[in-house]
């Protein structure tokens, strides 16, 4: 049997390990997606990109207005200081151009931008990024200064807009190497996170198998023997020692219904809450209890009808009303055949210890029997434990139950 502990780890290492393949995924599939619309890379000629052959070609204003994306065709690339018509606005460059029509029009382009990514068409010398007619916003500033160092343009209410920025240009894989790790980490942090939240999720669930009165305590009490090795295959020696027992021997952590149920198949061959009954029924009111000789087999009996009901509760097959009904019915016998905490413990150590050794006296056989006694005296230490409470403690029982008593 897996302790659940370590399934926990091994789905936290597995979900790490899956970060990469994710990450990677992620970056090149749905955040690209969202960068892209974002960023308007989903046009089909963003301002500032490399225009495709077919892009329409601007000869005059005319065209510029009645054309969405264009491209305008300049003579060989000029050293910024070698070219004649150009102006500064506010720190901003814009170079003046000719068209065919003999018009002229300011334009403006990012020039951190490497020119040989514009490739050129055939038969031209270069042609411009895609372009944009986009109204002009000028203070009177600016237009004195149009005025003065470009009165031969042929309107200052719109330019034509090429700027580029760094995503203008940026491929799928040119986003993936450059920002696939923030990706990777940005997924470590939230599987982490929900790691860590599941985590804490599961560890308020278990609360619901703890018990939350001395009643509780008591009932879970008389089975915690194997109560307590339960919790140690599930969750370790270290939790044992240090938690509190719980109601059908193990918290309610991802995986706890599974293996209580796995555990009722093969060791009870119950597969439902009717299949407890029955067997409840038998040990503690029937054949099981009453062709018992001595106080081992009865406590044997007993002490597993209550641990079969603390199971179905784990499983989630009855409600924690119907567990604490059913429970205090076989307690009621239990005060009946036995008279002290000890009488029980020992009833179950000896019944326990007939069993296991009735296929021989093996080293396995006798360590597990030292096992159980091992644990009874822990229990017996601890302050928290259930062997505190008074034995004879009232068990509230139904009237209509045949082992109430007014």
């Amino acid at each position: 049997m897996k302790r659940l502990k370590t399934i926990s780890m091994l789905t936290l290492i597995l979900c790490l390990l899956a970060v990469f393949p994710v990450g990677s995924w992620l970056a090149s599939g749905p955040v690209w997606a969202i960068v892209s619309e974002w960023k308007g890379l989903n046009e089909p000629l963003p301002v500032g990109s490399i225009a495709p052959e077919d892009t329409p070609v601007a000869r005059s204003i005319q065209d510029m207005e009645t054309t969405d994306r264009f491209v305008i065709c300049l003579p060989e690339y000029q050293e910024e200081d070698e070219q004649e018509g150009v102006v500064y606005l506010s720190g901003v460059c814009y170079w003046l151009y000719q068209l065919d029509s003999g018009e002229i029009v300011a334009y403006r382009y990012n020039t951190d931008i490497e020119t040989d990514q514009y490739r050129p068409w055939e038969g031209v010398f270069w042609c411009s990024p895609v372009g944009t007619w986009r109204p002009w916003e000028l203070s009177d500033q600016d237009r004195a200064i149009l005025a003065r160092e470009a009165p031969q343009l042929t309107t200052t209410d719109y330019y034509v807009d090429m700027e580029a920025t760094k995503w203008t240009l940026m491929t799928q894989e040119d986003f993936v190497r450059q920002y696939g790790i923030y990706c990777y980490m940005g997924l470590f942090v939230v599987m982490v996170a929900l790691w860590a939240l599941g985590k804490k999720l599961t560890w308020i669930l278990a609360e619901d198998t703890k018990p939350k009165n001395d009643l509780e305590l008591w009932l879970t009490g008389t089975y915690a023997i194997w109560g307590q090795f339960y919790t140690i295959l599930a969750m370790g020696l270290p939790y044992a020692k240090t938690h509190t027992i719980h109601i059908g021997g193990c918290p309610r952590v991802v995986g706890a219904k599974r293996m209580i149920k796995e555990t009722l198949k093969s060791s009870w061959d119950i597969t439902d809450y009717n299949g407890i009954l029955e067997t409840v029924e038998y040990m503690s009111r029937g054949p099981g209890l009453l062709n018992c000789v001595d106080q081992g087999g009865q406590a044997w009996e007993l002490c597993r009808s209550m641990q079969l009901l603390g199971c179905a509760y784990l499983a989630g097959w009855c409600n924690r009303k119907e567990l604490l009904r059913r429970s205090c019915e076989v307690g009621v016998i239990m005060q009946r055949y036995f008279h002290s905490w000890e009488e029980l413990c020992q009833g179950f150590l000896d019944g326990y210890s007939a069993w296991r050794l009735s296929d021989g006296r093996n080293a396995n056989a006798l360590a597990s029997v030292q096992q159980r006694a091992d644990i009874y005296w822990d229990l017996h230490a601890r302050p928290d434990g259930p062997y505190h409470l008074p034995w004879n403690m009232k068990l509230p029982l139904e009237r209509k139950d045949p082992e109430y008593s007014a």
